[in-house]
């Protein structure tokens, strides 16, 4: 229980709000007091579900649901407005631990114990059944451990029986490491064996305090939810075959709950009641009578919000907003969801409040035979996927995920498209140290490796690009153009300030603080020169674009196109913010920053903006696109979260995977097809991006 914060009501309807008890993907659940006094649990939804007409009709079909078995099994459903701004229900508060607190405060449970929960659990989903729903989210912090038996709560995804795929939306609805498989496959309805399966999965974690398919990342639990057999170590050996038989994969599998019930009985009531759990009981209770007996203490007002430009989105508005959606469902609580920015009409927006799935398993993973050191890159040219470390690098085969080669003395200071036909450009020799630095051309298919002769003086750092037979890299402070074949300088450029560069058929393009340049590859001559705007960035990094004859920058807070041939300014669209990535996709040019902006290459007009779980990760790359695909990696500025978020070009979110990464810089990603390749930089992932 703990104090209201900014933003929260004083009043829902009738009641009167007190503290808050918890939140979760579609709302937050408020301790409250009624008119006659008596304690509620109040759930109020949140806004951007509120405003999704297909979402009230089913939160109606939802509060009927729980009305149909309140009493012994559940908190009675007390009162619910479906029509209210925020639309809202009140169950009676129940003072109990669920059982992941209960497991966490006070440990596992006995045998004796763990049959008591299961024979009142079973009870309650029978009548759940005989109802005609199918609750579909059972798990540990679903399940409340009271004085007179265990009760289940959340109703908030119950269904009808015979209205699943009228409740489906094309996302997977439920607890990932309490799921059953058909819940997961899609195309299969969800029925009451998926409940049986939840069971299984509830009682294995009271019995040992671990979920019955391990505690990692998403897709990898996913997979093993899918695939694997549960570990059911540590069960006690008389439940053990038991519950195996409710993990069945395949629902027809599974034994009923009548089964399951005989199986459980008899059982004693009593042995859940142990004192440790009835102090826990007498501790909330005695906190909400404190709480309710309490003047009431209105919450805080609401958080100023930063003021913006006209159509503009402030960081802390974005932020507020990553962290205000979650997932109905998938047990990372990821969520994407797309939002507009300018004036009404300017975007074409992405569906607003999507909930996205987790990502599907991966088609394959590849574990190097040894860890591959400090922040990692992957690049993929001629069926081959490029992934390099601080001392290593592998080449992988794109389609089995076999090792084809590995190389050792690669640089991490990739930067730059440096896949050049069917080989790589990157750099070698000992991070840190230029002096034993290297310019190598790899192989794709074999992994062997041409060293370009390094002139005397060149440092390189990162490369810009190839154009024909020169290689543009670049040092702090230096532009190097080499021969390709016999290393020898071509030209050189000196410049201050931060510099990014891109490269095409026929041109080299340097952006600088004052200004862009084309530049002859071979001689280095300046083609033309198109002078920024008077304000800076103070010092941030640039990054450019080149495309469909235009190059594509994001200077002064203003995104800008300017003709390739002649460089002439072609238009520019004031952004209220700073990118540190602009990539091409399909005909539009995106620029990311904390979100992902689209424009249309042509015209400049925002075509969508895509905003991720968290911010998308703050530094340059993270972001990738190819055919209709795009990935970019997200980090939480203030904890753990990360991952990477897979749409289409047209900015609609399909998936998110969230894990953590071996990194600070977070997740890296490269598009190839319709194949994300990732890497937490212990791992190499690929996955299908599915559409």
């Amino acid at each position: 229980m703990r104090p209201l914060q900014p933003g929260d009501p004083a009043w829902v309807g009738p009641y009167c709000i007190l503290a808050r008890l918890g939140a979760g993907g579609m709302g937050v659940v408020y301790l409250a007091r009624s008119p006659g006094a008596r304690l509620a649990a109040l759930k109020v939804v949140r806004r951007e579900f509120a405003d999704d007409a297909g979402f009230r009709a089913r939160f109606r079909r939802e509060v009927a649901a729980a009305r149909k078995v309140s009493g012994l099994y559940t908190a009675p459903v007390l009162d619910a407005d479906a029509d209210a701004p925020q639309p809202w229900f009140a169950a009676a508060y129940v003072p109990a631990p669920t059982l992941s607190e209960a497991v966490a405060r006070v440990g596992t449970l006995p045998e004796p114990a763990v049959r008591a929960l299961g024979a009142g659990l079973a009870e309650a989903l029978r009548a759940v059944h005989e109802a005609g729903l199918v609750h579909r989210d059972l798990k540990p912090g679903n399940v409340l451990l009271a004085e007179d038996g265990p009760k289940i709560i959340d109703f908030g995804i119950a269904k009808d029986a015979d209205a699943t795929r009228f409740t489906r939306t094309g996302a997977v609805i439920g607890t990932l490491a309490y799921m059953a498989p058909e819940q997961i496959a899609e195309g299969k309805d969800a029925g009451p064996a998926a409940d049986v399966f939840s069971l299984a999965g509830v009682l294995a974690y009271a019995a040992t305090g671990a979920k019955p398919f391990g505690e990692r990342d998403p897709a990898t639990v996913l997979y093993e939810v899918m695939y694997e057999e549960p570990c059911l170590d540590g069960v006690p050996a008389a439940l053990r075959e038991l519950l195996a038989a409710c993990l069945a994969k395949e629902p027809d599998g599974r034994p009923g709950l009548e089964s399951v019930l005989a199986a459980l009985t008899p059982a004693d009531p009593r042995a859940l009641n142990s004192p440790a759990l009835l102090r826990e009981v007498a501790a909330r209770e005695a906190e909400a009578t404190r709480v309710a007996s309490e003047p009431v203490t209105p919450p805080p007002p609401p958080l100023r919000v930063d003021d913006t430009e006209a159509g503009g989105v402030g960081r802390r508005r974005v932020l507020g907003l990553a962290a205000a959606v979650a997932v109905a469902g998938i047990g990372a609580g990821t969520t994407g969801w797309a939002m507009t920015r300018g004036k009404p009409g300017s975007a074409r927006p992405a569906p607003r409040g999507t909930a996205l799935a987790a990502a599907p398993p991966p088609a394959w993973t590849f574990t190097p035979p040894r860890p591959v050191s400090g922040t990692s890159i992957v690049l993929v040219a001629g069926g081959v996927v490029l992934w390099g470390g601080g001392q290593e690098m592998y080449g992988v085969d794109t389609a089995s995920g076999r090792q084809l080669w590995a190389r050792e003395k690669a640089n991490a200071a990739y930067s730059g498209d440096l896949a050049h036909g069917s080989a790589f450009v990157v750099l070698g020799g000992v991070v840190g140290d230029f002096e034993d630095q290297t310019i190598m051309l790899v192989d794709a298919r074999t992994g062997g490796v041409t060293d370009l002769p390094r002139p005397r003086g060149v440092r390189a750092s990162s490369v810009f690009g190839v154009v024909g037979d020169t290689v543009v890299v670049r040092s702090p402070g230096d532009v190097w153009a080499l021969d390709l074949t016999s290393g020898d300088i071509r030209w050189h450029l000196s410049y201050e300030g931060s510099a990014s560069g891109a490269v095409d058929r026929t041109t080299v393009y340097l952006g600088t603080d004052p200004s862009l340049a084309a530049l002859d590859p071979v001689t280095g001559r300046e083609r033309w020169v198109h002078a920024w705007p008077e304000s800076t960035r103070d010092g941030a990094s640039l990054d450019i674009a080149v495309a469909g004859g235009r190059v594509f920058g994001d200077f002064g807070d203003t995104v800008q196109a300017v003709d390739a041939a002649a460089g002439t300014p072609l238009w520019s669209r004031q952004s209220g913010e700073q990118f540190d990535t602009v990539i091409s996709a399909g005909t539009d040019v995106i620029f990311k920053g904390e979100v992902l902006h689209a424009h249309d290459q042509a015209t400049g007009a925002l075509r969508w903006t895509l905003v991720g779980p968290q911010p998308f990760a703050d530094s340059r790359g993270h972001l990738a696109a190819a055919g209709g695909v795009v990935a970019a990696a997200f980090n939480d500025p203030s904890g753990p979260s990360q991952g990477f978020l897979v749409a289409g070009i047209d900015g609609r979110a399909r998936w998110a995977h969230h894990g953590p990464s071996g990194t600070q810089r977070g997740w890296e990603v490269a598009v190839s097809g319709s194949s994300v390749f990732a890497t937490d930089h212990e791992r190499l992932y690929r996955f299908e991006a599915g559409r």
